[in-house]
Formats: structure tokens, sequence, C-alpha cells
């Protein structure tokens, strides 16, 4: 459906199109990226009830601000976590605890507020290009792809019904909308698979269906802080939301650089003491959500996405429990597939650039994977790739 034709919808149907268009937008972000929450949880080896936890604060909090947020702009402004700062924070909250973590956290909320007064952000925006931050998303995310094939190895049924059932939908779609964002076709996809090859529930029943909130205290760790201060502020900064600045901007509405970096700033404020990573403005979300309709009123289609998240989050013990107590192929399987977009994009920005050899050296620092002075390879890559830009074209 073309937003021509939309323009003159009756109310009626114009609420059943910005209702479809928050139940696509809101499965897509509660299906893989919640993955991806769970996977770093289990890596950095935090409880069931941190997890709840954390999902609460990513979906919950952040979904009651953003339906304030939307409602009182009137413009789709849907914030969610950041996804890259998951990936990032998993391994310092291995290494140095979850309240370490939260302390970064806090951190770089301090910083926004003061990049959102003093308007420097235009001047970072010079010192980091954004090639060589595009090449450390792809550095971060490729090992998600590649379980994609090891998974598929160990699972074979299960990955190829759920590779199948992701790259067919993306190859309808592009002949016709159907409405069914590949993602969810290959949870589907993969949910009967598993059915089909005899996969029982485990017997155990689910202790509680809410969400079990947690506050934990923040850590002041200097080796956290330098492990993971920079690059966090670079993926809030240079890639979330700038991406959703974007996409609002697109949409023809006069999105604020500053209300969005106060808004990640407060937000992240709220959701950290819960184990929540920084917020930010959801770009892939909101860009479903002003897909179809005219301009003006995609507001409404957000505002129904964050009641939905809102309703998820509040039963996150249960959601967490379904998703973990599948198998390892499966959720592995998920996450990668949600990536791959980013991957293809980020490789696309960073290797079709002035500065390609440099992004091309941050790419291999990120996948390293190595640890100097205590700081990870993401911080590497981003400082060996700015100073290589500096200097090789």
């Amino acid at each position: 459906m073309s937003t021509q034709n939309t323009a003159t919808l009756a109310p009626g149907r114009a609420f059943a199109l910005y209702f479809t268009l928050a139940l696509v937008a809101a499965s897509f972000s509660a299906t893989g990226p919640v993955v991806i929450i769970i996977s770093a949880a289990q890596q950095a080896g935090l409880s069931g009830h941190q997890t709840s936890s954390w999902i609460f604060s990513a979906l919950a909090v952040n979904g009651l601000a953003s339906l304030l947020i939307s409602w009182k702009t009137r413009q789709p402004l849907v914030f969610l976590w950041t996804i890259p700062g998951t990936v990032l924070a998993a391994p310092v909250i291995a290494h140095y605890g979850l309240g370490a973590a939260i302390g970064v956290y806090l951190a770089c909320a301090a910083v926004l507020v003061l990049l959102a007064l003093t308007n420097a952000i235009a001047l970072l925006d010079k010192w980091v290009p954004m090639p060589i931050v595009m090449a450390m998303i792809a550095g971060l995310f490729m090992r998600y792809a590649i379980a994609i094939v090891t998974q598929s190895v160990a699972a074979p049924v299960l990955g190829a019904a759920m590779v199948l059932a992701f790259f067919g939908l993306l190859w309808m779609n592009q002949f016709r909308n159907l409405w069914l964002p590949p993602i969810i076709g290959a949870a589907v996809a993969g949910a009967v698979a598993l059915a089909l090859t005899g996969f029982h529930w485990p017997s155990s029943s689910i202790d509680s269906w809410f969400a079990t909130p947690q506050l934990s205290a923040p850590v002041w760790n200097g080796r956290a802080m330098s492990e993971l201060l920079v690059p966090m502020l670079v993926t809030i900064l240079f890639v979330q939301n700038a991406q959703g600045i974007a996409v609002g901007r697109s949409a023809g509405y006069p999105v604020s650089t500053r209300l969005v970096t106060y808004s990640s700033a407060i937000l992240t404020c709220l959701t950290a003491p819960f184990g929540g990573c920084p917020s930010v403005l959801a770009g892939p979300c909101n860009a479903v959500l002003v897909s179809d309709g005219p301009s003006g009123r995609h507001w409404i289609g957000a505002v129904t996405a964050s009641a939905l998240f809102v309703g998820i989050g509040l039963l996150s013990s249960a959601y967490a429990s379904l998703l973990t107590s599948l198998p390892m192929a499966f959720t592995a399987i998920l996450a990668g597939l949600s990536m791959l977009g980013v991957i293809q994009k980020s490789l696309v920005s960073a290797f079709t650039s002035e500065v390609s050899l440099s992004a091309l050296a941050t790419l291999v620092v990120t996948l390293s994977d190595v640890t100097v002075f205590g700081i990870g390879s993401a911080f590497w890559g981003i400082v060996i790739g700015c100073v290589l830009a500096l200097r090789v074209k």
C-alpha cells in the first residue's frame, strides 16, 4: 500500500494500517534483538532474574518513555536499547561484573548530556569517520553470522528450514510487500522444524510470568571504563541515533538531534540500574513505522508499538524462559540472521569510501578479539582506523 493511497484512508482503515505497522515493528524488535540480549547475558554469566530485569528495562521502560515522547511530539520516536552496545557489554560484564557495566552506562549518560549542552556532536563527527565506525560494527557482529553456518551444520534440518525461510521471504518481498519480516518467517519455520523433529519443551514450569526487576548498584571500574566507554559512545552517537534521526527526517519529521541525545541520556539513567544497556533512537523499528501512511500521523503507530513493548517487557520472565528453553542452534541461527542486514550495510558503508583501507584495518583488529592493556579489540579497532584514516587513503 503506497503513501499516496493511504492519505485518504478512512479513520478506521488508517488505524488498521498503523496497528499493522506497529505489530510488524514490535515483532521484529522483540525477536532477533531480544535473542541478542539473551545470548549476551549467557556469555556474561547472568542469572535468569538478571536477564529478565535486563529485558524488562529494554522493553518496558523504553516502551513507556517512547509512548510519552511520541505522543507529546507527534513524531514516531521509539527508543530501545543499543544492539551493538549489547554485544560490546557482554565481555565487560563477564570480566568485571554487571555493576562495572552499569557504571559505564551511567558515564555514557553523563557524556551525552554534556555533548547535548555543548552541541559538540558535530565536532566528534569529524574525528571519527563513519566508515571506521561501520567497520567496527561489522567486526562485532560477524561472529553471529558465522554461527549460522556452524549451527546449521550441527542441526541441519533446523538450519535449512530457518535459512530457506529467511532468504525465501527476502526474495518474495522483492516482488510484493508481504508484511512479514523474514526474521519472523525464520522463527516460525524453525519452530515447525523443531516440532517435526521431536523437540519437547522442558517439563519444569515457569517460576513467574511477570518481570522480576532487580536494582544493581554501579561500580566505578577503571578498566571497564577504558574498555567500554568510547566504543559504546561511538555506537550510540554515530550508528544508532544518527540512523534513527535520518529515518525520521527522511519521512518528513523535524527530529531534533539535541532532543534525541537528551532522551538517550535520561532513558539510560532509568534503564541502567536494572541492567539495561544505553537507550537509543531505534532506526529499524522507526523505519518500519514510517514505511507507509501519510506523514504526520505515524506517531499513532509509534504509540501502539510502544504499548506492545511495555506489555512484552512486563512479561519478560516468561518471555526469557521461552527463548532460553529453545535449543542453542535455534537462538544462534535466529540471532545471526537478524544481524545479516546490519553487517551488509556496515560493510558497504565501510568499503565504498575513501578510507576503505583504514576500515579494513578496523575490521581485522575488531575481529581479532585481542585485549591490550585490559582494553578490548573494538576500542583498538576504532583507534587504529581513525589514525590510519588521517594518513592513508
